[in-house]
Protein backbone atom coordinates (compact mmCIF):
# COMPACT_ATOMS: atom_id res chain seq x y z
CA UNK A 1 0.00 0.00 0.00
CA UNK A 2 1.36 3.50 -1.05
CA UNK A 3 2.37 5.79 1.79
CA UNK A 4 -0.06 9.05 2.40
CA UNK A 5 0.95 11.99 1.57
CA UNK A 6 -0.64 14.22 4.43
CA UNK A 7 0.78 17.64 3.02
CA UNK A 8 0.10 17.46 -0.68
CA UNK A 9 -3.28 16.03 0.16
CA UNK A 10 -4.55 18.99 2.48
CA UNK A 11 -5.84 22.05 0.79
CA UNK A 12 -7.83 24.70 1.73
CA UNK A 13 -11.07 23.29 2.33
CA UNK A 14 -11.02 19.62 1.56
CA UNK A 15 -8.65 17.19 1.12
CA UNK A 16 -7.81 15.96 -2.54
CA UNK A 17 -4.52 14.45 -4.76
CA UNK A 18 -3.09 11.69 -6.74
CA UNK A 19 -4.48 8.47 -6.21
CA UNK A 20 -2.81 6.43 -4.93
CA UNK A 21 0.76 8.55 -3.95
CA UNK A 22 -1.19 11.67 -2.08
CA UNK A 23 -4.81 10.15 -1.39
CA UNK A 24 -4.62 6.08 -0.66
CA UNK A 25 -6.10 3.99 1.82
CA UNK A 26 -4.30 4.84 4.58
CA UNK A 27 -5.22 8.57 4.26
CA UNK A 28 -8.90 7.34 4.31
CA UNK A 29 -8.17 5.01 7.42
CA UNK A 30 -6.53 7.93 9.52
CA UNK A 31 -9.01 10.71 8.87
CA UNK A 32 -11.67 8.42 10.10
CA UNK A 33 -9.83 7.58 13.27
CA UNK A 34 -9.08 11.80 13.07
CA UNK A 35 -12.25 13.32 13.18
CA UNK A 36 -13.87 10.68 15.36
CA UNK A 37 -10.71 12.04 17.94
CA UNK A 38 -11.72 15.63 16.47
CA UNK A 39 -15.28 15.60 16.42
CA UNK A 40 -16.67 13.12 18.92
CA UNK A 41 -19.19 12.09 16.59
CA UNK A 42 -21.40 9.14 17.30
CA UNK A 43 -23.40 9.12 14.26
CA UNK A 44 -21.69 9.55 10.72
CA UNK A 45 -22.75 9.55 7.18
CA UNK A 46 -20.22 8.72 4.08
CA UNK A 47 -20.83 8.26 0.53
CA UNK A 48 -18.87 8.25 -2.69
CA UNK A 49 -18.83 9.39 -6.30
CA UNK A 50 -17.99 6.93 -9.30
CA UNK A 51 -14.06 7.38 -9.06
CA UNK A 52 -12.89 3.73 -9.85
CA UNK A 53 -10.99 4.30 -6.46
CA UNK A 54 -14.13 5.89 -3.98
CA UNK A 55 -15.40 2.34 -3.17
CA UNK A 56 -12.07 1.29 -1.87
CA UNK A 57 -11.06 4.64 -0.18
CA UNK A 58 -14.98 4.73 1.71
CA UNK A 59 -14.80 1.19 2.89
CA UNK A 60 -11.39 2.15 5.02
CA UNK A 61 -12.92 5.53 5.66
CA UNK A 62 -15.63 3.53 7.25
CA UNK A 63 -13.02 1.38 9.12
CA UNK A 64 -11.53 3.85 10.66
CA UNK A 65 -14.66 5.42 11.80
CA UNK A 66 -15.76 2.24 13.16
CA UNK A 67 -12.59 1.08 15.26
CA UNK A 68 -13.10 4.17 16.71
CA UNK A 69 -16.73 3.24 18.09
CA UNK A 70 -18.92 5.52 15.42
CA UNK A 71 -21.90 4.53 14.33
CA UNK A 72 -21.66 4.69 10.45
CA UNK A 73 -24.27 5.29 7.48
CA UNK A 74 -23.62 4.42 4.37
CA UNK A 75 -25.32 6.08 1.55
CA UNK A 76 -23.52 3.81 -1.23
CA UNK A 77 -22.62 6.18 -4.61
CA UNK A 78 -24.58 9.35 -4.90
CA UNK A 79 -24.06 13.16 -5.98
CA UNK A 80 -22.77 16.02 -3.57
CA UNK A 81 -26.29 17.78 -3.91
CA UNK A 82 -27.92 13.91 -2.61
CA UNK A 83 -25.32 13.68 0.00
CA UNK A 84 -25.83 17.26 0.98
CA UNK A 85 -29.20 16.61 1.70
CA UNK A 86 -29.09 13.41 3.23
CA UNK A 87 -27.14 15.37 6.17
CA UNK A 88 -30.37 16.99 6.84
CA UNK A 89 -32.79 13.75 7.41
CA UNK A 90 -31.41 12.49 10.29
CA UNK A 91 -29.18 13.60 13.55
CA UNK A 92 -26.15 13.00 11.52
CA UNK A 93 -22.84 14.92 13.66
CA UNK A 94 -20.77 15.03 10.73
CA UNK A 95 -20.88 13.46 7.05
CA UNK A 96 -18.05 12.72 4.80
CA UNK A 97 -17.73 12.47 0.97
CA UNK A 98 -15.35 10.30 -1.14
CA UNK A 99 -15.03 12.41 -4.36
CA UNK A 100 -12.15 14.64 -5.49
CA UNK A 101 -15.33 17.21 -7.53
CA UNK A 102 -14.41 18.53 -10.80
CA UNK A 103 -10.54 17.36 -10.94
CA UNK A 104 -9.36 14.76 -12.91
CA UNK A 105 -10.23 10.72 -12.28
CA UNK A 106 -6.52 10.39 -11.39
CA UNK A 107 -7.10 12.32 -8.30
CA UNK A 108 -9.32 11.69 -5.42
CA UNK A 109 -10.29 13.46 -1.85
CA UNK A 110 -12.96 13.70 0.70
CA UNK A 111 -14.89 16.38 1.54
CA UNK A 112 -16.35 17.03 5.26
CA UNK A 113 -19.48 17.92 6.14
CA UNK A 114 -21.08 19.43 9.52
CA UNK A 115 -24.74 19.62 10.14
CA UNK A 116 -26.90 22.51 8.45
CA UNK A 117 -25.31 20.68 6.08
CA UNK A 118 -21.92 23.44 6.11
CA UNK A 119 -18.23 22.51 5.16
CA UNK A 120 -15.59 22.34 7.30
CA UNK A 121 -14.21 25.77 7.14
CA UNK A 122 -10.19 26.46 6.94
CA UNK A 123 -9.19 25.92 10.60
CA UNK A 124 -11.11 22.31 11.02
CA UNK A 125 -9.06 21.39 8.09
CA UNK A 126 -6.07 22.53 9.93
CA UNK A 127 -7.34 21.11 13.05
CA UNK A 128 -7.55 17.51 11.13
CA UNK A 129 -4.43 17.59 9.57
CA UNK A 130 -2.43 18.19 13.02
CA UNK A 131 -4.58 15.39 14.13
CA UNK A 132 -4.23 12.55 11.48
CA UNK A 133 -0.24 12.75 11.89
CA UNK A 134 -0.72 10.44 15.17
CA UNK A 135 -2.28 7.65 13.20
CA UNK A 136 0.41 7.55 10.48
CA UNK A 137 1.90 4.54 11.88
CA UNK A 138 -1.08 2.61 13.30
CA UNK A 139 -1.78 -0.73 11.80
CA UNK A 140 -5.55 -0.95 10.22
CA UNK A 141 -7.75 -2.96 12.17
CA UNK A 142 -11.02 -4.63 10.52
CA UNK A 143 -13.41 -3.55 12.90
CA UNK A 144 -16.20 -5.73 14.27
CA UNK A 145 -19.09 -2.82 13.86
CA UNK A 146 -20.72 -2.87 10.42
CA UNK A 147 -22.51 0.73 8.64
CA UNK A 148 -25.43 0.74 8.33
CA UNK A 149 -27.09 1.09 4.88
CA UNK A 150 -29.24 4.36 3.49
CA UNK A 151 -30.29 5.91 0.86
CA UNK A 152 -32.17 9.08 0.31
CA UNK A 153 -32.42 9.63 -3.35
CA UNK A 154 -36.13 9.42 -3.32
CA UNK A 155 -36.35 11.51 -0.77
CA UNK A 156 -34.26 13.90 -2.38
CA UNK A 157 -35.83 13.76 -6.15
CA UNK A 158 -39.73 14.61 -4.53
CA UNK A 159 -38.31 17.77 -2.77
CA UNK A 160 -36.49 18.74 -6.28
CA UNK A 161 -39.66 18.10 -8.17
CA UNK A 162 -41.53 19.89 -5.76
CA UNK A 163 -38.75 23.36 -5.66
CA UNK A 164 -38.71 23.33 -9.51
CA UNK A 165 -42.59 22.04 -10.62
CA UNK A 166 -41.46 21.51 -14.67
CA UNK A 167 -44.01 19.39 -16.59
CA UNK A 168 -43.16 18.58 -19.67
CA UNK A 169 -40.31 21.34 -20.80
CA UNK A 170 -41.14 22.30 -24.26
CA UNK A 171 -37.56 22.08 -25.06
CA UNK A 172 -35.05 19.31 -26.49
CA UNK A 173 -31.96 18.98 -24.30
CA UNK A 174 -29.01 17.14 -24.49
CA UNK A 175 -27.57 15.99 -21.25
CA UNK A 176 -23.37 14.90 -20.48
CA UNK A 177 -22.95 13.29 -17.27
CA UNK A 178 -20.02 10.94 -18.30
CA UNK A 179 -18.48 9.52 -15.13
CA UNK A 180 -20.65 11.87 -13.03
CA UNK A 181 -22.13 10.36 -10.05
CA UNK A 182 -25.74 12.43 -11.07
CA UNK A 183 -26.68 10.02 -13.74
CA UNK A 184 -29.00 7.97 -12.01
CA UNK A 185 -30.64 10.66 -9.66
CA UNK A 186 -31.01 12.90 -13.31
CA UNK A 187 -32.37 10.27 -15.32
CA UNK A 188 -35.20 9.76 -12.42
CA UNK A 189 -36.01 13.27 -12.49
CA UNK A 190 -35.81 13.83 -16.21
CA UNK A 191 -38.23 10.73 -16.54
CA UNK A 192 -40.57 12.30 -13.84
CA UNK A 193 -40.90 15.49 -15.84
CA UNK A 194 -41.73 13.91 -19.23
CA UNK A 195 -38.71 15.55 -20.79
CA UNK A 196 -37.61 15.46 -24.39
CA UNK A 197 -33.95 14.45 -23.05
CA UNK A 198 -31.18 12.37 -24.51
CA UNK A 199 -27.74 11.58 -22.68
CA UNK A 200 -24.29 12.39 -25.00
CA UNK A 201 -21.85 9.11 -25.47
CA UNK A 202 -18.71 11.60 -24.10
CA UNK A 203 -15.20 10.73 -23.82
CA UNK A 204 -14.46 13.32 -21.72
CA UNK A 205 -15.78 14.08 -17.86
CA UNK A 206 -14.03 16.40 -15.08
CA UNK A 207 -14.15 20.04 -14.83
CA UNK A 208 -17.62 21.37 -17.17
CA UNK A 209 -15.41 24.41 -17.83
CA UNK A 210 -12.81 23.16 -20.01
CA UNK A 211 -13.43 23.36 -23.35
CA UNK A 212 -12.08 19.20 -24.02
CA UNK A 213 -14.51 18.10 -21.77
CA UNK A 214 -17.72 19.61 -23.21
CA UNK A 215 -17.17 19.40 -27.01
CA UNK A 216 -18.72 15.74 -27.26
CA UNK A 217 -21.99 17.61 -25.63
CA UNK A 218 -21.28 20.68 -27.81
CA UNK A 219 -21.48 17.81 -30.92
CA UNK A 220 -23.89 16.29 -30.18
CA UNK A 221 -26.53 19.62 -29.38
CA UNK A 222 -25.50 20.71 -32.86
CA UNK A 223 -25.79 17.12 -34.72
CA UNK A 224 -29.25 16.32 -32.74
CA UNK A 225 -30.64 19.84 -32.57
CA UNK A 226 -31.26 19.95 -29.48
CA UNK A 227 -32.15 23.57 -27.52
CA UNK A 228 -29.81 23.51 -24.86
CA UNK A 229 -26.88 21.31 -23.44
CA UNK A 230 -26.49 20.76 -19.85
CA UNK A 231 -22.95 19.11 -18.51
CA UNK A 232 -22.19 17.80 -14.56
CA UNK A 233 -18.83 17.62 -12.69
CA UNK A 234 -17.99 14.29 -11.33
CA UNK A 235 -19.66 14.59 -7.89
CA UNK A 236 -22.26 17.03 -9.46
CA UNK A 237 -22.53 20.07 -7.77
CA UNK A 238 -20.98 22.09 -10.45
CA UNK A 239 -23.03 22.77 -13.98
CA UNK A 240 -22.59 24.32 -17.24
CA UNK A 241 -24.85 25.33 -19.98
CA UNK A 242 -24.43 24.97 -24.00
CA UNK A 243 -26.45 26.86 -26.06
CA UNK A 244 -28.23 25.44 -29.63
CA UNK A 245 -25.05 26.10 -31.31
CA UNK A 246 -23.42 24.26 -29.01
CA UNK A 247 -21.19 27.31 -27.64
CA UNK A 248 -20.78 27.68 -23.93
CA UNK A 249 -23.33 30.07 -22.61
CA UNK A 250 -21.06 32.68 -20.17
CA UNK A 251 -21.18 31.56 -16.53
CA UNK A 252 -21.72 35.20 -15.56
CA UNK A 253 -25.08 35.12 -18.02
CA UNK A 254 -26.29 31.70 -16.15
CA UNK A 255 -25.46 33.23 -12.75
CA UNK A 256 -27.26 36.30 -13.48
CA UNK A 257 -30.76 34.51 -14.95
CA UNK A 258 -30.94 32.42 -12.10
CA UNK A 259 -30.46 35.39 -9.67
CA UNK A 260 -32.82 37.16 -11.49
CA UNK A 261 -35.78 34.30 -10.99
CA UNK A 262 -34.69 34.12 -7.51
CA UNK A 263 -35.48 37.94 -6.84
CA UNK A 264 -38.70 37.33 -8.41
CA UNK A 265 -39.73 34.40 -6.84
CA UNK A 266 -38.66 35.18 -3.00
CA UNK A 267 -40.10 37.72 -0.67
CA UNK A 268 -36.32 38.49 0.31
CA UNK A 269 -33.98 40.03 -2.16
CA UNK A 270 -30.28 39.74 -1.66
CA UNK A 271 -27.80 37.86 -3.84
CA UNK A 272 -24.40 36.62 -2.92
CA UNK A 273 -21.97 36.05 -5.96
CA UNK A 274 -17.88 35.18 -5.68
CA UNK A 275 -15.65 38.23 -6.89
CA UNK A 276 -14.97 36.74 -10.47
CA UNK A 277 -18.78 37.58 -11.57
CA UNK A 278 -18.51 39.86 -14.30
CA UNK A 279 -20.27 43.48 -15.06
CA UNK A 280 -23.62 41.84 -16.12
CA UNK A 281 -24.60 39.86 -12.91
CA UNK A 282 -24.06 43.39 -10.89
CA UNK A 283 -26.62 45.07 -14.22
CA UNK A 284 -28.82 42.38 -13.91
CA UNK A 285 -29.76 42.30 -10.69
CA UNK A 286 -30.27 45.74 -9.95
CA UNK A 287 -32.14 45.50 -13.09
CA UNK A 288 -34.71 43.65 -10.92
CA UNK A 289 -34.27 45.38 -7.51
CA UNK A 290 -31.99 43.11 -5.77
CA UNK A 291 -29.10 43.98 -3.53
CA UNK A 292 -25.74 42.00 -4.30
CA UNK A 293 -23.12 41.44 -2.06
CA UNK A 294 -19.74 39.85 -3.24
CA UNK A 295 -17.55 37.53 -1.71
CA UNK A 296 -14.12 35.86 -2.23
CA UNK A 297 -14.09 33.00 -4.69
CA UNK A 298 -14.86 29.53 -3.38
CA UNK A 299 -17.88 28.34 -2.76
CA UNK A 300 -17.46 27.70 1.13
CA UNK A 301 -17.48 31.77 1.76
CA UNK A 302 -21.25 32.12 0.05
CA UNK A 303 -22.72 28.99 2.15
CA UNK A 304 -21.02 30.39 5.36
CA UNK A 305 -22.54 33.69 3.89
CA UNK A 306 -26.27 32.19 3.50
CA UNK A 307 -25.83 30.63 6.95
CA UNK A 308 -25.19 33.87 8.64
CA UNK A 309 -27.61 36.20 6.50
CA UNK A 310 -31.42 34.37 6.44
CA UNK A 311 -32.24 37.28 3.85
CA UNK A 312 -29.57 35.85 1.18
CA UNK A 313 -31.98 34.23 -1.49
CA UNK A 314 -29.74 32.87 -3.89
CA UNK A 315 -25.77 32.51 -4.47
CA UNK A 316 -23.64 31.87 -6.93
CA UNK A 317 -19.93 31.20 -8.46
CA UNK A 318 -18.88 31.56 -11.99
CA UNK A 319 -17.44 28.16 -11.45
CA UNK A 320 -20.74 26.77 -11.74
CA UNK A 321 -21.63 26.57 -8.16
CA UNK A 322 -24.74 27.98 -7.40
CA UNK A 323 -27.15 27.88 -3.83
CA UNK A 324 -30.64 28.61 -3.40
CA UNK A 325 -31.82 29.19 0.04
CA UNK A 326 -35.30 27.34 0.23
CA UNK A 327 -32.89 24.35 0.11
CA UNK A 328 -30.42 24.53 2.85
CA UNK A 329 -28.22 26.48 0.75
CA UNK A 330 -26.96 23.55 -0.95
CA UNK A 331 -24.65 23.91 -4.35
CA UNK A 332 -26.60 21.47 -6.34
CA UNK A 333 -26.11 20.84 -10.06
CA UNK A 334 -29.12 19.08 -10.47
CA UNK A 335 -31.39 21.61 -9.23
CA UNK A 336 -29.41 24.36 -11.03
CA UNK A 337 -29.96 22.78 -14.25
CA UNK A 338 -34.06 21.97 -13.76
CA UNK A 339 -34.05 25.90 -12.42
CA UNK A 340 -32.48 27.17 -15.54
CA UNK A 341 -34.71 25.02 -17.70
CA UNK A 342 -37.55 26.65 -16.65
CA UNK A 343 -36.23 29.72 -17.11
CA UNK A 344 -35.49 28.81 -20.96
CA UNK A 345 -38.08 26.96 -21.52
CA UNK A 346 -39.77 30.34 -22.28
CA UNK A 347 -38.16 31.58 -25.04
CA UNK A 348 -37.07 34.66 -23.28
CA UNK A 349 -34.10 33.92 -21.97
CA UNK A 350 -32.41 32.74 -25.41
CA UNK A 351 -33.65 36.22 -26.37
CA UNK A 352 -31.86 38.08 -23.24
CA UNK A 353 -28.82 36.19 -23.94
CA UNK A 354 -28.49 37.30 -27.82
CA UNK A 355 -29.20 40.93 -26.21
CA UNK A 356 -26.21 40.16 -23.55
CA UNK A 357 -23.76 39.09 -25.71
CA UNK A 358 -24.39 42.34 -27.60
CA UNK A 359 -23.62 44.38 -24.48
CA UNK A 360 -20.46 42.26 -22.78
CA UNK A 361 -18.27 39.86 -23.64
CA UNK A 362 -16.67 37.01 -20.81
CA UNK A 363 -14.08 35.16 -21.65
CA UNK A 364 -14.09 31.92 -20.52
CA UNK A 365 -11.74 31.02 -17.47
CA UNK A 366 -8.31 31.38 -18.16
CA UNK A 367 -5.81 28.75 -16.66
CA UNK A 368 -1.88 30.23 -16.72
CA UNK A 369 0.24 27.74 -15.13
CA UNK A 370 1.97 29.18 -12.11
CA UNK A 371 3.36 27.56 -8.85
CA UNK A 372 1.77 28.68 -5.70
CA UNK A 373 5.20 29.99 -4.84
CA UNK A 374 5.71 32.20 -7.75
CA UNK A 375 1.73 33.55 -7.63
CA UNK A 376 2.21 36.37 -4.99
CA UNK A 377 5.10 38.02 -6.45
CA UNK A 378 2.83 38.34 -10.06
CA UNK A 379 0.02 39.27 -8.63
CA UNK A 380 2.07 42.14 -6.40
CA UNK A 381 3.56 43.17 -9.49
CA UNK A 382 0.43 43.46 -11.77
CA UNK A 383 -1.24 45.45 -8.68
CA UNK A 384 1.32 48.09 -8.98
CA UNK A 385 0.95 48.28 -12.83
CA UNK A 386 -2.39 48.55 -12.76
CA UNK A 387 -2.37 51.06 -9.92
CA UNK A 388 0.26 52.96 -11.81
CA UNK A 389 -2.52 53.41 -14.33
CA UNK A 390 -4.88 54.65 -11.82
CA UNK A 391 -7.17 51.90 -12.22
CA UNK A 392 -10.03 50.89 -9.27
CA UNK A 393 -7.91 48.03 -7.73
CA UNK A 394 -9.35 45.27 -5.12
CA UNK A 395 -6.80 42.78 -3.61
CA UNK A 396 -9.36 41.20 -2.10
CA UNK A 397 -9.25 36.96 -3.39
CA UNK A 398 -6.41 37.63 -5.75
CA UNK A 399 -6.50 41.30 -7.86
CA UNK A 400 -9.58 42.63 -9.45
CA UNK A 401 -8.91 45.31 -11.75
CA UNK A 402 -12.24 47.58 -12.85
CA UNK A 403 -11.47 49.59 -16.31
CA UNK A 404 -14.04 51.81 -17.99
CA UNK A 405 -15.82 49.15 -19.43
CA UNK A 406 -14.18 45.88 -18.57
CA UNK A 407 -13.38 43.95 -15.24
CA UNK A 408 -10.88 41.25 -14.54
CA UNK A 409 -10.02 39.22 -11.67
CA UNK A 410 -7.15 37.22 -11.40
CA UNK A 411 -6.29 34.64 -8.57
CA UNK A 412 -4.00 31.34 -7.70
CA UNK A 413 -6.16 28.79 -7.52
CA UNK A 414 -6.57 27.02 -4.18
CA UNK A 415 -6.79 22.98 -5.44
CA UNK A 416 -4.60 23.12 -8.62
CA UNK A 417 -1.16 25.20 -9.93
CA UNK A 418 -2.86 28.02 -11.73
CA UNK A 419 -3.58 31.42 -12.02
CA UNK A 420 -7.02 31.90 -13.22
CA UNK A 421 -8.47 34.62 -15.28
CA UNK A 422 -12.18 35.63 -15.38
CA UNK A 423 -12.33 38.40 -17.82
CA UNK A 424 -15.60 40.83 -19.11
CA UNK A 425 -15.34 43.69 -21.64
CA UNK A 426 -17.78 45.03 -23.86
CA UNK A 427 -16.58 43.11 -26.91
CA UNK A 428 -14.48 39.80 -27.89
CA UNK A 429 -11.79 41.83 -29.58
CA UNK A 430 -11.27 44.53 -26.28
CA UNK A 431 -11.51 41.34 -23.75
CA UNK A 432 -8.69 39.60 -25.90
CA UNK A 433 -6.16 42.29 -26.39
CA UNK A 434 -6.58 42.88 -22.74
CA UNK A 435 -5.92 39.48 -21.46
CA UNK A 436 -2.25 39.45 -24.23
CA UNK A 437 -2.12 42.21 -22.00
CA UNK A 438 -2.02 40.09 -18.89
CA UNK A 439 -0.34 37.27 -20.63
CA UNK A 440 2.67 39.70 -21.11
CA UNK A 441 2.42 40.98 -17.88
CA UNK A 442 2.89 37.55 -16.44
CA UNK A 443 5.71 36.24 -18.43
CA UNK A 444 7.42 39.65 -19.09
Amino acid sequence: MVYMDINSAFKLFDIRGKYPQEVDERLAYSLGKSLAKFKSPKKVLVCCDTRESSPSLKEFLIDGFSNADVDVFDLGEAPMPVFNFAMTLSDYDLGVMVTASHVSDQENGFKIINPGPLPFDQKEITDVKKIISEYEDEPIVVPRKQPVKVQAIDQYVEKILELTSLDKPKIKIALDATKSAVLTTVMVIFQKIGADFHFVNSKHSGNPLLDINRQDLAKDVVETKSDLGVIWDSDGDRVVFVDRKGKLIPMSFVLGILASAAIRNNRHKKVAVDIRSGLVVRDIIEAEGGELSIYPAWNTNIKFAMKEDPEIAFGGETSGHFMFADFFAIDDGILASLKFIKEYEGGFVEEKLEDLRKKYFELPEKNVACEAKKSSAILEKLTELYRDKNYLVSIVDGLTVFGPDWKFNLRQSVTEPYLRLNLEARSQSQAEKISREIDKLING
